[in-house]
């Protein structure tokens, strides 16, 4: 028997091409995935390291809103267990550029630094110790183009402009809050100056000599009381280092996923491939059976060949991934803007290779290959001994099982389909946020499996559509999709394998664009005009205490390129408490869980008119009817809180003198307008009155001003306020776009790696079909079919599986997308984009075309004389 098995012909490495090509891929994917996300980590734990090495323990503010008293630092610097302690004085500033706007959309950070315990160092130049010298964060000096010796400009928190010196810049490394704002380093009497601000941000010690580092935390805490948190340095080093990891662990984690969804694409070519070599060895099987071979020995020769093709496949995917990873740093560190998307400190990133991202790449590749041949060796185990002499009988054995199981399939993807339809249900009425699509992701895994029992069934009924539309293309074309339903099964794991590519790049597509879509709505409703001018670092919409210059709208209204200026004012109303009708919010507030302490955004429009000057849909009312002692709701507040028209909310304002409540009657409730309350200005004033200035301005430009004249209008006007920020809908609507059609090109690249290994799948389909087929080819080539017939035969076949599989992923795609995207935000707008879901259906007929080439040019060289051969084949 041992002589009998080592004499088996082994089938020809060509026939393993396109498997191994999908391992190789896969495992490519997975390792790239570790090794990259591996580097950002190492990067993270140095970064942690080094700055853990400066200080011996640290206090934080526990409440952020409460800085560490001034008189803390001499208290602790009293401690016997303290060598040198340092405060950081924390505020913020807006940094002009060269062309004297403000730098960034939020203003800077500003801090200070110095002493012995300082956790800043300026890695070129120094620190900051005169008052006219500042450092800046390295992001900062790059953003702007500043370098040592420059002179910078700084507005202050009294809006005044203070030049100062770069003495040296500072990396600031995880601290996320610096990679996205910026930071301007002071001497601490200058921070105060400039910021404003009392009391420290943050407390750092130097232990003295012979203290351990908890002892010397445990004192901080002691001295500092309740107000302060405080954790040893290697402690604050690990948590800053989480922190930052979070984005690390979010992009490792979402290309992991893209990388499961590869190999599990990967498993289905793979199965694939072995059932039908399992299939076209049969007889070989049935005499190995009849000579003495037992079931175990035929199982363990099958699992054998997927051994040795997932290891050699797996062992060449994981080169593969690595120098993908290597080149993908470089790249990655060379991008000025790579801190933006993987954390700071992506720059100086140094590809790390770790023997687990090796050993999992290769577990993967091996796992996934024989965990995709387990079913095809158990089949190869219940070949009867005499299967052999009926060889030509078991040919259909796929068809007739197909028809025969019809009704089952039908059951089990009903059920299926049924449980991906109630997990999605559950997923859309929960509250909008990450866990809420996670639960829909969840139903859309379940709805690609309950494609995979009808999947043959699918094949069958579209191949008969199909045989029918291509009649007129001839006998070739009509052969090839006949063809696909001789071997359904074979053929329903290419078109699955498909599918499942083309319905995460459609999901992914429709999310995308409605997020944007959303997007694009909301700054509709939140700028209602085509420029607002706000408080550097407040932004368009939001409340808050920053007021522009007195006089700004005036110098607005003088510019003939000007139409009208609206005056914005928002604060933030304490809610009453108490029943409908007189007092309370028509007990809607309680329902909301808004009882008293709760609050609402308000906002006036001094001067303008309400449903004229600023026009919006309602629900109920007119926004007309605002007026004193009547104001007008948000939709989505007013459903919040129970409010209708003729209902009662009461509001407490702010301030000295400010009446502890008004009552206020709803006379609108306005469709797309600010959120929360919109009162007439004589009730705002009432309420807050220490409230002097306008929140922002809305600019609209004159009916026969052009639109660049427009622009530079308010930008002349603006560049007299440093403290002043132009921003744009449209603007602001193209940044967005640009943004995530940027992802969106990113996670198609990632997203198409599944998608090229399904066409490999859909190519190895048919090369397992000509090799399945060799005697029937070679007939027809004796009855007269040419190489261009039988070149068209196949690619009718590789079209049909192409369109479907494409067509039921988009299905399944677009359904799942628009789930998703109403469980990521509340008042989702839904958008599908027809253009680049009709370019994916488009791409299958040149995708089925170029996979159909290699299998044609096999079947090609199939000589007549292989009719009298045990199989035939490509030479």
């Amino acid at each position: 028997m041992r002589r009998i098995t080592q004499a088996r012909p082994r089938p020809r490495a060509g026939r393993f091409a396109a498997t191994a090509l999908a391992i190789v891929l896969g495992v490519a994917f997975v390792t790239a995935t570790l090794v990259f996300t591996d580097s950002l980590d190492a990067r993270f734990a140095a970064q942690a390291e080094g700055r853990a090495d400066r200080v011996d323990a640290v206090a934080l503010p526990a409440d952020p809103a409460r800085p560490l008293p001034a008189d803390g630092l001499a208290k602790v610097r009293e401690l016997p267990e303290v060598a040198a302690a340092a405060g950081t004085v924390r505020g913020e500033a807006v940094l002009l550029d060269r062309g004297g706007r403000a730098l960034g959309g939020v203003p800077a950070l500003a801090l200070s630094a110095g002493g012995a315990a300082s956790r800043l160092v300026a890695d070129e130049g120094r620190l900051p110790a005169a008052p006219a010298e500042a450092a800046l964060a390295t992001t900062s000096a790059e953003a702007a183009g500043y370098a040592v010796g420059d002179t910078v400009t700084v507005v202050g928190h009294d809006g005044a402009e203070h030049d100062f010196t770069v003495t040296g810049l500072v990396d600031f490394g995880l601290d996320l809050e610096v990679a996205q704002r910026g930071a301007v380093v002071f001497a601490p009497p200058t921070a105060r100056r400039v910021t404003g601000a009392e009391g420290f941000g943050e407390i750092s010690v130097r232990a003295a000599e012979g203290v351990a580092p908890e002892r010397a935390r445990a004192a901080l805490a002691h001295a500092l009381g309740a107000r302060a948190e405080t954790m040893t340095g290697a402690e604050f080093g690990r948590a800053t280092a989480e922190d930052a990891g979070v984005r690390t662990r979010t992009i490792g984690t979402a290309l992991l996923l893209f990388a499961a969804v590869a190999l599990f694409v990967a498993a289905l070519v793979i199965g694939n491939t072995f059932a039908v070599l399992v299939s076209r060895g049969r007889a070989e099987t049935a005499l190995l059976r009849c000579l003495g071979a037992t079931r175990g020995q035929v199982f363990a020769g099958v699992v054998a060949e997927a051994l040795v093709v997932g290891a050699v496949s797996a062992g060449a995917g994981v080169l593969a991934g690595i120098g993908a990873a290597v080149g993908a740093v470089r790249i990655g560190a060379a991008l000025p803007g790579a801190a933006a998307v993987f954390g700071p400190g992506a720059g100086a990133l140094v590809p790390v290779v770790r023997p687990g991202a090796v050993l999992l790449g290769l577990a993967a590749g091996v796992v996934a290959t024989l965990a995709a041949a387990l079913r095809p060796a158990y089949l190869a185990t219940r070949t009867a001994p005499l299967a052999a002499l009926r060889e030509a009988a078991t040919a259909d054995a796929d068809a007739v099982g197909s028809r025969r199981g019809a009704r089952g399939r039908l059951a089990a993807s009903g059920a299926l389909a049924a449980v991906a339809a109630a997990v999605t249900a559950v997923g859309t009425a929960a509250e909008p946020g990450p866990a809420a699509m996670a639960v829909v992701a969840g139903g859309g895994l379940v709805a690609f499996g309950a494609v995979l029992p009808v999947a043959p069934l699918l094949v069958s009924a579209a191949a008969r559509l199909a045989a029918a539309a291509l009649g007129g293309l001839g006998t070739a074309a009509r052969l090839g999709a006949e063809n696909a339903r001789r071997a359904p099964r074979r053929t329903a794991a290419a078109v699955v394998a498909l599918a499942v590519g083309a319905g995460l790049i459609t999901g992914y597509t429709v999310v995308s664009a409605s997020v944007q879509a959303t997007l694009a709505h909301v700054m509709a409703r939140e700028m209602p005009a085509d420029y607002a001018l706000v408080p550097a670092g407040s932004g368009a919409g939001l409340a808050g205490d920053r007021r522009l210059p007195p006089g700004l709208a005036a110098e607005l209204r003088e510019s003939p390129a000007v139409g009208e200026v609206v005056r914005v004012r928002r604060a933030q109303a304490r809610l009453g408490a108490g029943p409908g009708g007189a007092e309370g919010a028509g007990g809607g507030a309680a329902a909301a869980g808004t009882g008293p302490g709760g609050t609402v955004a308000v906002t006036a429009y001094p001067g303008a008119r309400l449903g004229v000057d600023l026009a919006a849909d309602t629900a109920a009312g007119d926004l007309a009817d605002v007026a004193p002692g009547r104001v007008a709701v948000a939709e989505d507040t007013a459903r919040r809180l129970g409010l209708g028209v003729g209902d009662s909310v009461a509001l407490g304002g702010d301030g000295p003198g400010a009446p502890a409540r008004a009552q206020l009657r709803v006379a609108a409730v306005a469709v797309d307008f600010p959120a929360g309350l919109t009162l007439d200005p004589a009730d705002f004033a009432r309420l807050f009155p220490d409230a002097v200035g306008d929140s922002s301005l809305l600019v609209t430009g004159a009916e026969d001003a052009d639109a660049a004249e427009v622009r530079a209008a308010v930008e002349r006007v603006a560049a007299d306020h440093p403290g002043v920020e132009v921003s744009s809908a449209a603007a602001q609507r193209d940044q967005y776009g640009r943004m995530f059609d940027g992802v969106f090109l990113v996670v198609a690249a990632l997203l198409g790696v599944a998608v090229a290994i399904a066409v490999v799948g859909v190519g190895n389909t048919l090369a397992l079909s000509v090799l399945e087929r060799g005697r029937e080819i070679a007939l027809l080539r004796a009855l007269g079919l040419t190489r261009g017939g039988l070149l068209l035969t196949l690619a009718a076949e590789a079209l049909l599986v192409a369109v479907l599989g494409t067509a039921v992923g988009a299905g399944l795609g677009t359904a799942f997308g628009l789930a998703a995207a109403d469980a990521a935000m509340p008042d989702m707008v839904p958008d599908i984009p027809l253009g680049r879901v009709a370019l994916l259906l488009a791409a299958a007929v040149p995708a089925g075309l170029l996979a159909a080439l290699p299998p044609a040019r096999s079947a090609s060289r199939i000589r007549v004389s292989s009719l009298t051969s045990a199989g035939g084949g490509g030479g």
